[in-house]
């Protein structure tokens, strides 16, 4: 038996390695460049009272209420349905 907690999941998603991972599954590149373009541009900012943070780049997390988030997320999480399959 095993269990996975993916309450926070889509958070800790790294950009880099899921573009790795697309780029294995056979995505074509000229989609994996887009995708990576629109993840590169994922800045926040922290607002307290009427003070401002420095911006700050995201380097990990699905943009949630994508509708290609879960598709993303799916392949991501390919190889731990995989690992569990081969024993």
């Amino acid at each position: 038996m095993a269990a996975l907690d993916a309450k926070k999941a889509f958070d800790r998603v790294n950009h880099v390695t899921l573009f790795c991972k697309l780029c294995d599954a056979g995505i074509p590149a000229h989609l994996i460049l887009l995708l990576s373009n629109w993840y590169s541009k994922i800045f926040l900012v922290v607002r307290w009272c009427n003070s401002h943070s420095v911006f700050y780049h995201v380097k990990s997390g699905m943009r949630q209420g994508g509708i290609l988030s879960p598709l993303l997320f799916n392949l991501y999480v390919d190889d731990i349905r995989h690992g569990f399959g081969r024993r």
